[in-house]
């Protein structure tokens, strides 16, 4: 059971990250974060990003960014504060 866990897990964090370009630059200045909160892949200038609370989150691709506007609150609050 506990690796059938993982195997989905694993899934579900991979699937986030198959569409739309990835980003290879250094964060953008008006970025929270250097690394996608799904993939931990850089972000950088071009990036997907979404705007949570007067913050700009970036993220590695679209999918990313779908998988962001699934988050509640609390998941993204914990998230941009972990930034700051």
């Amino acid at each position: 059971m506990k690796t059938l866990f993982v195997c989905v897990t694993t899934a579900m964090l991979l699937a986030g990250c198959q569409s739309g370009p990835k980003s290879t630059d250094a964060a953008s200045p008006g970025m929270i974060n250097d690394g996608c909160p799904f993939s931990g892949e850089p972000v950088g200038d071009g990036a997907p990003t979404a705007a949570w609370n007067g913050n700009t989150v970036g993220f590695c691709c679209a999918g990313c960014v779908k998988r962001w506007d699934g988050w509640s609150e609390e998941q993204k609050n914990g998230f941009v504060s972990a930034q700051q």
